[in-house]
């Protein structure tokens, strides 16, 4: 690698006269500020830094790399063989997962820091380094704060909710060496089967999800953080998962522009500009061109990611974007089970990909030679000419550009600064001024559909309470908003509670064993999939239903919560309380008194203070819920959009 500054110097008359003033008229200085050059604009260092490169360093940029783990370890400490990597090659980013972030935030900074100073070695560019820090069920920083999620924020009907914790969000990741959020997800949940949206979306409804991601947006940038819209053009109304398998929507152009593209164009023509991210589904009304999977042989139409008809015509030509696409993972089932990698990497780069993100496995010395050879192989298709010079010089510039206009090509990216980060992280990422706010919204975003009476619940002396969460963490969430209730004296220090992990409903003797002796049952359920709906698939729901019969039966009050997709809720609608929270994460890890101990979920400590009378609900639904018909979701609808009751 060669050295080069990163920065072209550009002369002023002015800096060369700077001390020298003595015996100027005052029209000649007024004369010299009119002729000194403006400062160069960040799309015009790109273009000057761009002149400078070789093909190889051009071809790096284009890559943003992930190192989840590093010979059967998660990577989460700098070692040689990384360090060389990122020496070696010029890679645009590097995204980064819960494999690589532990609860210690100076462990992260060290790590994100480091990762840089491997990359800005010689005056060479730094990185883009990324997450998927969403927030709700799609978080990363292990020692941050969680936030609500999505869906939940839209319940609340404050977009002012969505800015302060995507607010919270940009300063934790910034506050760990972050300049990159894969989000928001600006999908419109228009398909309830959907199960890799589903919580992660706004709402069902396109105006709510425009007005929401706006808000989170401005969050984010507020900390200088780059926002990633995702998935172009829509990975709403879906019912097959692009990480296992190939999704295809039959949608024409119209339906598209009435629907799913709604959120792109409004952003865009807003003057949003950061980060597009591609979606892997196919679009056979749009996308006409095809290929022959490498799997059986089938004749694929492309995927959005792979389409120019979607990434020129449509993002480019007509919604206007000038800022960079990446794709979503190369790695995913969608890409890599059907493409050749290096036909995968030619076909997103010419339909106007500007960086490839985890294009090939990074994870151990075993893939070194695999690195080398994908680095070789696409910079001996752009010197060949399969992916044209020009294409990308247009991609490197918009990276560099942003790079330029969020201030990462100036930080300083030393040990001193690494220190100082390491020793204040805490301040940010996960303080108690921001896991108080998170708590306000996500008590702010709990919807209640159901209640006979029961809530706000009344307690007394030497009650028996059940708590009973899905899965462990939830069951801990429930304690632990049990254990703050009584601190507070809400709940009697008398009254008493059985915390039971449902084990997915595997565990309900224990259950059932406490019924006699209880006075209130409260329970999640967190359906993660929509095929649960179908008994031959799992018998969660209907072991759902019978617990709660049964505890009526015997003249337990019975309260349930929906913790994850809200189109359980008709299951379980004959509880006497019935509310959503919108996101399963509880509490992974606690100390003594089921204190959290590193990330947690705030929204079934919240749905808590709602049941026993803490703070009133307020929560409205943000999308609707379907009826069934057979084991299918019908037309027909249980609850509509904006339903919740309040007192």
């Amino acid at each position: 690698m060669h050295k080069r500054k990163m920065i072209a110097a550009f002369s002023v008359l002015s800096l060369l006269l700077a001390g020298c003033s003595s015996g100027k008229t005052a029209v000649a200085e007024q004369e010299e500020i009119q002729t000194a050059e403006p400062e160069p604009t960040a799309k015009e260092k790109a273009q000057e830094l761009l002149l400078t490169m070789s093909t190889e360093d051009k071809a790096a940029q284009l890559v943003h790399m992930a190192v989840r783990t590093w010979n059967g370890e998660n990577f989460t400490e700098m070692n040689d063989e990384v360090y060389g990597l990122f020496a070696k090659y010029e890679f645009g980013g590097i995204c980064l997962f819960a494999e690589n972030i532990t609860a210690d935030n100076a462990m992260t900074v060290r790590l994100t820091q480091s990762l840089q100073k491997a990359a800005t070695e010689n005056g060479r560019i730094p990185l883009l380094i990324s997450a998927d820090q969403e927030g709700g069920s799609i978080f990363r920083l292990q020692g941050g704060t969680t936030t609500p999620g999505n869906m939940a924020l839209a319940a609340t009907g404050s977009t002012e909710c969505a800015r302060q914790a995507a607010d919270i969000i940009g300063s934790e990741m910034r506050a760990l060496g972050f300049n990159t959020d894969f989000a928001p997800d600006t999908d419109i949940n228009s398909n309830p089967a959907n199960s890799v949206i589903g919580v992660r979306s706004f709402s069902d409804d396109a105006q709510t999800v425009v007005s929401f991601s706006q808000a989170y947006v401005q969050g984010l940038s507020d900390n200088n953080i780059i926002a990633a819209i995702k998935h172009f053009p829509g990975h709403g109304d879906t019912d097959v998962d692009s990480h296992t398998g190939l999704p295809r929507i039959d949608k024409s152009k119209s339906e598209l522009e009435s629907s799913d593209l709604i959120p792109f164009r409004k952003l865009i023509s807003a003057g949003f500009h950061d980060m597009v991210m591609t979606a892997h589904i196919q679009f056979p009304q749009i996308e006409t061109g095809t290929y022959t999977s490498k799997y059986d042989g089938a004749e694929i139409n492309l995927p959005a990611t792979l389409s120019k008809a979607f990434l020129t015509d449509i993002v480019r030509n007509e919604m206007g974007f000038d800022g960079v696409v990446i794709t979503d993972a190369m790695l995913m089932d969608a890409i890599s089970v059907h493409f050749d990698p290096m036909d995968a990497a030619a076909l997103a780069l010419n339909a106007g990909v500007d960086m490839l993100l985890m294009p090939v496995h990074m994870n151990g010395s075993q893939t070194l030679a695999e690195i080398d050879s994908y680095m070789s192989g696409l910079t001996a298709m752009i010197e060949e000419g399969k992916i044209p010079m020009s294409r990308v010089d247009e991609a490197v510039t918009r990276i560099l550009t942003l790079k330029y206009e969020k201030g990462i090509m100036d930080c300083e990216y030393s040990d001193t600064v690494t220190e100082k980060m390491a020793a204040s992280a805490d301040q940010t990422a996960g303080s108690s001024a921001h896991l108080k706010k998170e708590s306000e919204i996500a008590a702010q975003a709990v919807t209640v559909l159901e209640n006979s009476g029961v809530l706000p619940l009344q307690t007394e002396e030497d009650m028996s309470f059940i708590l009973c969460g899905m899965n462990q963490a939830q069951a801990n969430a429930l304690g632990y908003g049990f254990s703050l209730l009584q601190d507070q004296g809400v709940i009697p220090g008398s009254a008493h509670a059985d915390v039971i992990s449902g084990e997915w409903s595997n565990n309900y003797g224990a259950v059932y064993e406490s019924l006699d002796q209880a006075d209130v049952l409260i329970l999640t359920d967190f359906m993660w999939s929509p095929t649960l709906i179908d008994p031959a698939v799992s018998d969660q729901l209907p072991n759902v239903t019978e617990l709660i019969d049964t505890a009526k039966a015997a003249g337990v009050r019975v309260i349930a919560v929906s913790a994850g997709l809200p189109y359980d809720l008709p299951f379980m609608n004959r509880a006497d309380a019935l509310l959503a929270v919108y996101s399963q994460i509880g509490l992974p890890s606690v100390s003594d008194g089921f204190r959290p101990a590193g990330a947690y979920g705030p929204n079934l400590p919240a749905a808590m203070e709602i049941i026993f009378g803490v703070k009133n609900p307020s929560g409205k639904l943000p999308v609707d819920i379907p009826a069934l018909s057979g084991n299918t979701f019908s037309a027909e609808k249980i609850y509509t959009r904006g339903e919740g009751l309040t007192w």
